[in-house]
């Protein structure tokens, strides 16, 4: 079988999804299946670029295209990069064999549209249709409209939305990353929540490389003096779709403890944001660290005592934040501040790996954090069910065999 994956960040790159979908390719080359990947040549993120547009390693092809990189200083910038993203994808993808399957992500936005056209005009080398199966990573225009980017009235927006559902109803398999997305997908889009052609399968994570490991031994720890105190711990992208202000109420609350550390390990906007109020409210006991490579996560998760989940109720069912499953791998407990509705919450509550608080609630983070810090016991109590629930259902080769069986059902 040949799979293309079809997504804007790919290996080597720190993104969630160029991870996730490195994890996926090698998982299908381990079972005799070749991968190509259609993706940028532009680092996610940044003003650089990698050095070769093509890469080959074992079977799996790496394409790299070029386009604008304006970055998301402003929409026409934006929307300069996406468009020129899609031009030289659809080149990139008339180039290559046709394959068996085209694993289509949602980076950019609409990006899927591409598999659709190869679908339905695309014949593999056995005279078979070419399969498509659609990784909803964010749901747009859902997710532009909930960052307030877009109306949900708008030509824009209308559009985005027929486009989603022309995708939804044309792809031989829907992949949810939650429960909740996968009811705003049959809520918005029609599609049945227990169609045989929707599956949820959360992000994941490798618990070979992420395992519990004792603070004291993280050389991060060390490094940023750190292993003394009690840790909450903020990793990976803080960005439009997760909460700030909870956070910042705590924080202003305890800003005093010199015994406490917040330390928030990651980027995006509101990661910035916080970064100059901690500033200008002196809160010394919170520190900033950019996001690390991945070889040094399980340093860095190690760091935490208790590691923090945030999400905007705009966004259930939009995104699901990935990092919940690292944390959980690493044995450490979780408090999820957002709505008890979204995947992470439900993850969470039903695994008995953390507590969930409402936004807005700055009291009840508060209480929750002090009984943490004072309660050992139920932290490690916790930490062991987070593992646990990890183990068995948000490890990598459980979630990488999912996906695998799915793509080569669909290709029968």
């Amino acid at each position: 079988m040949h799979v293309l994956i079809l997504n804007q960040p790919f290996y080597p790159e720190v993104a969630a999804t160029a991870q996730l979908m490195w994890d996926l390719a090698r998982d299908l080359e381990q079972h005799g299946h070749n991968v190509t990947a259609i993706c940028s040549r532009h680092i996610y993120g940044t003003d650089q670029s990698h050095a070769k547009a093509y890469e080959k390693i074992g079977r799996i092809e790496i394409r790299r295209v070029g386009g604008t990189r304006f970055g998301k200083k402003n929409l026409v910038g934006r929307m300069s990069d996406f468009l020129s993203f899609y031009a030289t994808a659809f080149i990139e993808l008339q180039k290559i064999t046709p394959p068996d399957v085209i694993l289509a992500l949602s980076s950019p936005p609409m990006i899927s549209i591409l598999g659709v056209i190869k679908r339905m005009f695309g014949q593999r080398r056995d005279g078979g249709r070419v399969r498509l199966v659609y990784h909803v990573m964010d749901l747009y225009p859902d997710a532009a409209i909930a960052m307030g980017v877009l109306k949900p009235q708008s030509i824009v927006a209308r559009v985005m939305t027929r486009l989603t559902r022309f995708t939804l109803e044309n792809s031989d398999g829907i992949i949810a990353l939650g429960r909740d997305m996968a009811e705003l997908i049959s809520r918005r889009y029609g599609i049945p929540q227990d169609s045989p052609h929707m599956q949820v399968i959360p992000p994941w994570s490798d618990g070979q490389q992420l395992y519990p490991m004792p603070k004291s031994e993280s050389t991060l720890a060390r490094q940023w003096g750190v292993t003394d105190t009690f840790n909450l711990v903020y990793s990976g992208n803080l960005g439009m779709a997760h909460d700030v202000e909870t956070m910042a109420g705590a924080i202003e609350r305890l800003k005093h403890d010199s015994g406490l550390r917040w330390l928030f390990i990651g980027g995006g906007n509101r990661f910035k944001a916080m970064q100059e109020r901690a500033e200008q409210g002196g809160w010394k006991n919170v520190c900033f660290h950019p996001y690390q490579e991945r070889d040094a996560l399980l340093q860095s998760l190690n760091i935490a005592d208790v590691h923090l989940v945030s999400q905007l109720p705009a966004f259930t069912g939009i995104v699901v934040p990935s990092k919940l499953y690292g944390m959980m791998a690493v044995g450490r407990p979780s408090i999820m501040i957002g709505p008890d509705d979204a995947e992470c919450a439900r993850a969470i509550a039903e695994a008995g790996a953390g507590c969930v608080v409402r936004i807005g609630d700055v009291d009840g983070l508060v209480a929750k954090i002090r009984e943490l810090r004072e309660n050992e016991p139920l932290r490690q109590q916790m930490g062991r069910r987070a593992r646990e629930a990890f183990e068995r259902l948000y490890d990598r080769p459980i979630a990488c065999g999912r996906i695998r069986r799915i793509l080569e059902e669909v290709v029968r």
